[in-house]
């Protein structure tokens, strides 16, 4: 975060979300530079390198990454030789995508310094107050997700609940998540 915290802006949750994640993206993007990628990139490899053969379609849908931009994003991932398209195995119009040598390596190193950021980023924290943050952060996404992207989602604990008792058990909360925050 730049500069003082207005005491006036303070009592805000959602200024200081704002204030608080737009530095982290700005200091998360610089990180990345020396590898030539943008956290774009990174979010993406990361679900490749997860879901190998993932199709380009199914990538779209996780990432909520309109398809036009999806296409912009695979493309520059593959003029910087991280990742590849090949054609799906049973449907010839789908194409999959695979993570290079090169991307694997990228997208190690970007996870090391994202490690590092996140360690200094969050140094005033307790180790219990990160975890109850992090839950918290989850809690508050998935509450916010229109249509839960997760494959599982089905299966969650409470599913079935109505929203605001879903929130009020922690059912929202992917299974290792829950139990773990106390506010």
């Amino acid at each position: 975060m730049d500069g003082p915290l207005p005491d006036e802006l303070a009592g805000f949750p959602g200024y200081l979300m704002s204030r608080l994640g737009q530095g982290s993206a700005r200091r998360f993007a610089m990180a990345l530079e020396p590898l030539g990628i943008h956290p774009k990139h990174f979010g993406v490899m990361s679900i490749v390198a997860a879901q190998p053969g993932i199709t380009q379609n199914a990538l779209r849908e996780r990432t909520g990454i309109d398809p036009s931009s999806m296409v912009a994003v695979i493309d520059e991932l593959q003029a910087l030789g991280l990742a590849e398209r090949r054609p799906h195995p049973l449907d010839r119009r789908a194409r999959t995508i695979y993570l290079t040598a090169a991307g694997e390596k990228a997208l190690e190193r970007g996870r090391q310094l994202g490690a590092e950021l996140q360690r200094e980023y969050f140094a005033p924290l307790t180790a219990e107050e990160q975890r109850t943050l992090h839950a918290l952060l989850q809690k508050l996404a998935w509450g916010h997700v229109k249509a839960d992207p997760r494959p599982s989602a089905p299966d969650h604990a409470g599913a079935d609940l109505p929203p605001a008792e879903r929130a009020q058990t922690g059912a929202d909360l992917p299974p290792a998540a829950r139990g773990r925050s106390s506010a």
